[in-house]
């Protein structure tokens, strides 16, 4: 874990853009999307804590997110899959 400490942010996001295909901000809102998928299937938790529980603070920044990503809405998307 030092060798990422010591890295320049600037090799880092070049480093991590040719070894992923995709830059790190996106790589890591991918991720939390797809965990928020995973979790919209149960219908356990609320949208809101969802979102929250993924990384994302703002619940309305979370849907225009996953909307934008997913090509549905959050509730759409509930609604298909459980």
């Amino acid at each position: 874990m030092a060798l990422l400490a010591a890295l320049n942010p600037n090799y880092f996001s070049v480093l991590f853009k040719n070894t992923a295909g995709k830059n790190f901000s996106t790589y890591v809102s991918d991720v939390r999307i797809g965990k928020a998928k995973q979790k919209l299937v149960e219908p356990n938790d609320t949208i809101a804590a969802i979102g929250k529980s993924v990384g994302h603070r703002d619940v309305r920044h979370f849907s225009r997110l996953f909307t934008r990503t997913v090509g549905i809405r959050r509730s759409l998307f509930r609604k298909i899959h459980a």
